[in-house]
C-alpha cells in the first residue's frame, strides 16, 4: 500500500518522471519501494524511497550495488511528497 502510494505521488508531479529515469527493477519493501535507474540518466544505480511514520515524510536513499558492495552515495531524511520528483531527479538527472 505505502509504495503503491508513493508510486503515485510521483507520477502526479510528474507523469514521465519514472519514464524519465528508466526506472525498473520496481520492488515493495513494506515500507516504501526502491527502484533502479537506467539508461540516458547522470547517475545509475537504485532509489529507494521508504516512509517514515514517526515524521509523516519521506527518506530517500541512492545506492550501487558493485559485486557484493552496497555503497550509498547519499541520503536525504524528510522529503515532503511534493518533493519527491525534485530531490530525485537532483541526484538521477
Amino acid at each position: 500500500m505505502i509504495a503503491q502510494t508513493i508510486r503515485q505521488q510521483i507520477m502526479a508531479i510528474d507523469p514521465l518522471a519514472l519514464i524519465a529515469w528508466g526506472a525498473r527493477d520496481f520492488v515493495n519493501t513494506g515500507d516504501g519501494f526502491k527502484f533502479r535507474t537506467s539508461g540516458m540518466v547522470r547517475w545509475k544505480g537504485w532509489v529507494y524511497v521508504r516512509y517514515n511514520e514517526g515524521t509523516d515524510l519521506y527518506d530517500i536513499e541512492f545506492f550501487r550495488i558493485r559485486g557484493v558492495k552496497m555503497t550509498v552515495d547519499k541520503r536525504v531524511d524528510g522529503v515532503y511528497a511534493e518533493m519527491l520528483v525534485d530531490v530525485i531527479n537532483s541526484q538521477v538527472g
